[in-house]
């Protein structure tokens, strides 16, 4: 027998997005049922029996951000020019936590009280691991690409990759959570630095 209409896949979609706006408008601590039930037509009962729970719920929008974010790491595209598409690989990572920044910090593990959520509770890797490992392994082809083209200078490819992970990702995690550098444009900045990470890796003479 189907489920009724208020506990269909579309629903259960739709509430998760819903929740998820909550978070990015006012972080993990505004997710309320009530209104989202209402918004929905249906009852706080319905969504404990979809979920589980508030932070089962939470935990969906988790997955969900996870998702969109590797989606958007490996949506860049593939210029042919190799230090470009490590570029544009910098900026779809910075472009997607300044444009969700709640929820960046949730999916890395911040953004605040989770009540009922602890990441090793998670049947999968922790939702943090999973988008990191997503963003390391599209990085890896980028370089790999650089040091065949003779781009980047030839050393341990693992080790290339996680430093310019580890920049990207420590530069984006304050730029979230700062305000934006006084006096400059950010986004200038951002590409001077994207540019420093690269050329620390220089072919070799």
């Amino acid at each position: 027998m189907a489920r009724p209409k208020k506990f269909d896949d579309e629903t259960r979609a739709a509430l998760i997005r819903d929740a998820a706006d909550q978070v990015v408008t006012g972080g993990v601590e505004s997710v309320s049922l009530r209104p989202l039930a209402a918004k929905h037509g249906v009852s706080t009962t319905a969504i404990y029996t979809m979920f589980g729970s508030r932070g089962a719920l939470i935990g969906a929008v988790i997955r969900e951000s996870v998702r969109n974010f590797i989606e958007s790491q490996e949506s860049v595209p593939v210029t042919g020019d190799p230090l470009t598409d490590i570029l544009e690989l910098g900026r779809a990572y910075r472009g997607w936590a300044l444009t969700y920044p709640a929820l960046y910090n949730v999916m890395m593990g911040r953004g605040g009280k989770r009540p009922n959520i602890k990441f090793e509770n998670f049947t999968e890797e922790p939702p943090h691991g999973v988008s990191s490992r997503a963003a390391i392994d599209t990085l890896l082809r980028r370089v790999d690409d650089c040091m065949k083209a003779g781009v980047l200078g030839d050393f341990p490819l693992n080790e290339v990759v996680y430093s310019i992970w580890a920049g990207v990702h420590g530069w984006v995690s304050m730029e979230v959570t700062r305000p934006a550098l006084v006096g400059q444009s950010a986004d200038e900045a951002f590409e001077r630095y994207m540019l420093s990470l690269v050329r620390a890796w220089p072919p070799v003479k």
